[in-house]
């Protein structure tokens, strides 16, 4: 199993299905699933899909909150503010940090101080975490987010997709029974598949606290202005 597939060997056969006793297509199944995968984290723009470990190194604006180039966030390894090592909070309100894990996976992006702490404005922060989920086919330990099952079952599809048209790949008309010539046209993936792509396609949250801020005056200001015009 390559280290970014996002479904395994054996859950693909069943599927198929194939007899897991049948291994004469093992080889071309395990390179369709590697591709597949590849293909599928590229078009979601998600390379960072599988859990990973990171180390961001940061200038603080002065809030409780920051935003992390990856997720879920599935734990913070070590924090530093400035020369001060942070530990974690232990309820979400005494002094330390904390990742709010009870949402949507896909919005664990945020770390958090807690206790009156800030990511003072203008020292460096240095954050080591983890980020991702689990690969399917490995044994998650606490804290971990398993891969979304609508995930692999969109690379599942697509794999089932190219591998039962390989006899006719690249041909833009079949024969039909009756032999009669009929015009197919190619399509790159299921509709189903490119419905999770787009439902996991990379949005980044904004890094800039005070450019929102910024926006967001800019904004009210224009609001106030077209109301009193009218």
């Amino acid at each position: 199993m390559a280290a970014n597939d996002l479904t395994t060997l054996a859950t693909l056969k069943l599927w198929l299905p194939i007899n897991s006793t049948n291994t004469n297509d093992d080889a071309t199944i395990s390179r369709l699933i590697t591709a597949v995968s590849g293909d599928f984290t590229h078009s979601a723009e998600r390379p960072d899909l599988l859990k990973t470990s990171y180390t961001e190194v940061r200038v603080g604006d002065g809030s409780p909150q920051m935003v992390l180039y990856h997720w879920p966030i599935t734990e913070i390894t070590s924090l530093a503010v400035g020369s001060e090592t942070i530990a974690v909070s232990a309820d979400k309100v005494a002094e330390g940090y904390y990742i709010d894990s009870d949402i949507d996976p896909e919005r664990v992006w945020n770390l958090w101080l807690a206790g009156g702490l800030s990511f003072a404005d203008g020292q460096t922060i240095k954050i080591a975490y983890s980020a991702g989920y689990v690969q399917p086919g490995q044994m998650p330990v606490t804290g971990d987010i398993m891969l979304p099952e609508d995930i692999e079952q969109a690379v599942i599809d697509w794999c089932t997709y190219r591998y039962k048209e390989r006899p006719n790949v690249s041909a833009t008309a079949r024969r039909s029974s009756d032999g009669d010539s009929e015009q197919t046209p190619l399509i790159d993936a299921p509709p189903n598949v490119l419905k999770v792509i787009e439902r996991y396609k990379r949005t980044m949250p904004s890094l800039d606290r005070r450019q929102d801020e910024r926006d967001l005056r800019m904004k009210s200001s224009y609001q106030f202005t077209a109301v009193n015009r009218k």
